[in-house]
């Protein structure tokens, strides 16, 4: 113990405000974090509501019109920003029309 009691007063309190900014660094880092991944999810489920509005605009009364799925996803695409986490839904679009356009139609025999 120091010989001023005011210094260890003080001193406890430095330590107390010096823990507390940690505590809200952390606070701020997590919920950076989480805004983050929501902007991910985000962007996700609307590359998965464009995908569905594709397909349902491409079905026709005798089948599934490729071109015009092919043609609305690359309009979606061209109006979806390169840099940041609405990119990811390029991807996810990618991703996602690959598989439409590669399933077999029902009925066709599998090689």
């Amino acid at each position: 113990m120091t010989k001023k009691p005011v210094n260890d007063i003080e001193t406890k309190y430095i330590r107390q405000i010096q823990h507390q900014q940690t505590e809200v660094a952390l606070i701020k880092a997590q919920l950076d974090a989480a805004e983050r991944e929501r902007d991910r999810y985000k962007a996700r489920f609307d590359a998965m509501a464009t995908l569905v509005d594709a397909v349902i605009g491409s079905l026709r009364p005798f089948g599934f019109s490729r071109n015009r799925f092919v043609t609305t996803i690359r309009r979606a695409a061209q109006a979806i920003p390169d840099h940041g986490p609405e990119a990811l839904q390029h991807t996810v679009l990618f991703e996602g029309s690959t598989r439409i356009l590669k399933a077999q139609p029902p009925g066709s025999v599998r090689p």
